[in-house]
Protein backbone atom coordinates (compact mmCIF):
# COMPACT_ATOMS: atom_id res chain seq x y z
CA UNK A 1 0.00 0.00 0.00
CA UNK A 2 1.66 3.40 -1.39
CA UNK A 3 0.18 6.27 1.02
CA UNK A 4 0.73 9.62 -0.55
CA UNK A 5 0.60 13.11 0.67
CA UNK A 6 -3.52 13.42 1.01
CA UNK A 7 -4.56 9.93 1.19
CA UNK A 8 -7.61 9.06 3.19
CA UNK A 9 -6.45 6.86 5.63
CA UNK A 10 -8.00 4.43 8.67
CA UNK A 11 -6.08 3.29 11.98
CA UNK A 12 -5.55 -0.46 12.18
CA UNK A 13 -7.00 -2.39 14.87
CA UNK A 14 -4.90 -2.94 18.00
CA UNK A 15 -3.38 0.43 17.54
CA UNK A 16 -2.86 2.67 20.74
CA UNK A 17 -2.28 6.58 20.99
CA UNK A 18 1.42 6.92 22.05
CA UNK A 19 1.44 9.62 24.26
CA UNK A 20 -2.54 8.71 26.66
CA UNK A 21 -2.63 4.79 25.67
CA UNK A 22 -5.55 4.99 24.32
CA UNK A 23 -7.23 3.22 21.51
CA UNK A 24 -7.25 4.89 18.56
CA UNK A 25 -8.75 2.10 16.25
CA UNK A 26 -10.97 3.31 13.56
CA UNK A 27 -9.85 6.91 13.62
CA UNK A 28 -9.90 8.34 10.50
CA UNK A 29 -7.70 10.93 8.46
CA UNK A 30 -5.75 11.88 5.98
CA UNK A 31 -2.00 11.80 5.43
CA UNK A 32 -0.62 15.59 6.08
CA UNK A 33 3.23 14.03 5.73
CA UNK A 34 5.43 11.63 5.25
CA UNK A 35 8.65 10.66 6.76
CA UNK A 36 10.20 7.89 4.54
CA UNK A 37 11.83 6.49 7.83
CA UNK A 38 8.24 4.73 7.86
CA UNK A 39 5.60 7.33 9.52
CA UNK A 40 3.36 9.34 8.80
CA UNK A 41 1.32 12.51 10.01
CA UNK A 42 -2.11 12.36 10.06
CA UNK A 43 -4.48 14.86 10.34
CA UNK A 44 -7.94 13.68 12.08
CA UNK A 45 -11.03 14.38 9.91
CA UNK A 46 -13.83 15.88 11.59
CA UNK A 47 -15.74 13.24 12.17
CA UNK A 48 -13.11 11.66 14.34
CA UNK A 49 -12.93 15.21 15.94
CA UNK A 50 -15.89 15.51 17.29
CA UNK A 51 -15.67 11.96 18.47
CA UNK A 52 -12.71 13.02 20.68
CA UNK A 53 -14.25 14.28 24.23
CA UNK A 54 -13.65 17.93 25.39
CA UNK A 55 -12.14 16.59 28.41
CA UNK A 56 -9.85 14.47 25.66
CA UNK A 57 -8.89 17.41 23.96
CA UNK A 58 -8.25 19.76 26.77
CA UNK A 59 -5.64 16.76 28.61
CA UNK A 60 -3.76 17.55 25.00
CA UNK A 61 -3.74 21.50 25.22
CA UNK A 62 -2.74 20.82 28.76
CA UNK A 63 -0.21 18.82 28.03
CA UNK A 64 0.84 20.44 25.31
CA UNK A 65 0.12 17.75 22.45
CA UNK A 66 -1.25 17.87 19.04
CA UNK A 67 -5.02 16.94 18.74
CA UNK A 68 -5.67 17.90 15.22
CA UNK A 69 -2.63 15.46 14.32
CA UNK A 70 -1.06 12.44 14.97
CA UNK A 71 2.48 10.96 13.81
CA UNK A 72 1.95 6.87 13.14
CA UNK A 73 3.91 4.08 11.85
CA UNK A 74 2.90 3.45 7.84
CA UNK A 75 2.40 -0.24 9.37
CA UNK A 76 -0.64 0.92 11.21
CA UNK A 77 -2.63 2.84 9.07
CA UNK A 78 -5.00 1.65 5.60
CA UNK A 79 -6.43 3.44 3.00
CA UNK A 80 -9.53 4.32 3.66
CA UNK A 81 -12.61 6.51 1.79
CA UNK A 82 -12.30 10.20 2.74
CA UNK A 83 -15.62 10.97 4.92
CA UNK A 84 -15.67 14.59 4.62
CA UNK A 85 -13.21 17.58 3.15
CA UNK A 86 -10.07 18.96 4.61
CA UNK A 87 -11.79 22.20 5.20
CA UNK A 88 -14.57 19.87 6.94
CA UNK A 89 -11.85 18.96 9.46
CA UNK A 90 -10.39 22.64 9.77
CA UNK A 91 -13.68 23.94 10.39
CA UNK A 92 -14.40 21.80 12.67
CA UNK A 93 -10.94 22.02 14.65
CA UNK A 94 -11.46 25.67 14.89
CA UNK A 95 -14.62 25.24 16.53
CA UNK A 96 -13.63 22.84 18.57
CA UNK A 97 -10.63 25.39 19.74
CA UNK A 98 -13.41 27.80 20.03
CA UNK A 99 -15.64 25.70 22.66
CA UNK A 100 -12.84 25.60 24.89
CA UNK A 101 -12.24 28.97 25.38
CA UNK A 102 -12.98 29.75 28.69
CA UNK A 103 -12.93 26.06 30.09
CA UNK A 104 -11.91 26.09 34.04
CA UNK A 105 -9.87 22.75 33.21
CA UNK A 106 -8.00 24.35 30.77
CA UNK A 107 -4.56 25.29 31.29
CA UNK A 108 -5.54 24.57 35.50
CA UNK A 109 -3.15 23.45 37.71
CA UNK A 110 -3.21 19.79 38.98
Amino acid sequence: MKLQVGSPVVVKSDVVDPDLGIDIAGWQGRVFEIDYGGTALIRWDSITLRKMSMELLIQCENENLDWEFMTLDMIDLERATARDSEADALRTANQLKAEMIGDPRLNAEE
